[in-house]
Parts: C-alpha cells; sequence; structure tokens
C-alpha cells in the first residue's frame, strides 16, 4: 500500500530541486545552463523512478510523487511560456 508521507517527500523534493534549477529560466544562469540544470535533474529522476520500480514499496511511493512534483513543474513552466505569448 502506497504511503502518503513518502509520496508527499518525493513530491516536494521533486518540486524543489526544480523550483531551485528555476521552473522557468531565472536571470541567474544563462539559458544553456539551465537547460543542462534542468535535463540533469529530469534525468537524474527518470533514473530513480526505473530503479524504484524494482526495489521496494517506499520508493515507489517516493516515485510517484516525484512524478506528480515533476508534472506540476512542466504545467508551470508552460503556462509562462503562454502567458509570454498572450502579452506579444
Amino acid at each position: 500500500m502506497l504511503n502518503l508521507f513518502e509520496f508527499l517527500v518525493g513530491f516536494f523534493f521533486v518540486l524543489g530541486c526544480l523550483l531551485l534549477v528555476g521552473i522557468t529560466r531565472g536571470r541567474w544562469v544563462s539559458q544553456k545552463v539551465w537547460v543542462f540544470l534542468w535535463s540533469t535533474v529530469s534525468l537524474l529522476f527518470a533514473v530513480f523512478l526505473s530503479a524504484s520500480f524494482f526495489l521496494d514499496e517506499t520508493l515507489l511511493s517516493s516515485a510517484l510523487g516525484g512524478s506528480l512534483g515533476f508534472v506540476v513543474a512542466v504545467a508551470i513552466h508552460t503556462i509562462e511560456h503562454a502567458i509570454e505569448e498572450t502579452k506579444k
């Protein structure tokens, strides 16, 4: 059975990592570096998702929560692009 605590830990951890990198590219980093950081976090998360499938249920709960965090971050990123395009 999935554990809500581990689910929330995964959610906040992944969302927090992407917030630190910058859901939309911040002024503190170039676009090239931002793309590298975002891609690295995404690939590491993909490895974690794959590993959790084969390991134990606690990791699977965290991976599902992290997946939600990733989807929320991508949705925020996409909405930001839509807002920028609407302003043009």
